[in-house]
């Protein structure tokens, strides 16, 4: 049987631009930083990888970030859309999207304004420094 969630994985091209906009921008606490060990060749299923994890805390849930480093990866999806298949988006909750919007546009890529959902909750998503989505949403007032 399943259990609870733990931590949502997502590869990164440069830990300290992915810092920049995670601990930094978003103001997510890093937990924990290690180098990539041996044992991750074979969770993987690519030899010889080397790098750098950092796990962020997100209110009890985590964010593992892994920069690879060897073997190079040329492997980079620079066109992916928000409704393509397999892409994946991480969701965080905040108190004002609105406000977080407006505080961080100028700095981040935003991909739409803050929009009411069906349930009430308002999102919007934003992108990391590769190209991922970020969900910011506010929970439906009650």
């Amino acid at each position: 049987m399943v259990g609870t969630a733990i931590h949502y994985g997502l590869n990164v091209s440069d830990m300290d631009d992915a810092l920049a906009f995670y601990s930094d921008l978003l103001g997510l606490d890093v937990d924990r930083q290690f180098p990539v060990s041996e044992v991750q060749s074979d969770i993987v299923g690519v030899d010889g990888v080397e790098g750098d994890i950092t796990f962020l805390d997100a209110g009890g849930f985590f964010i593992e970030l892994i920069a690879y480093d060897e073997p190079p990866n040329e492997n980079i999806h620079e066109t992916v859309s928000g409704h393509d298949v397999g892409v994946a988006h991480l969701c965080l909750e905040v108190d004002d999207v609105w406000a977080l919007y407006e505080e961080l546009c100028d700095d981040a890529e935003f991909v739409n304004e803050p929009k009411t959902v069906g349930n009430g909750a308002q999102i919007t998503y934003m992108r990391d420094p590769d190209g991922n989505y970020v969900e910011l949403m506010e929970p439906p007032t009650e």
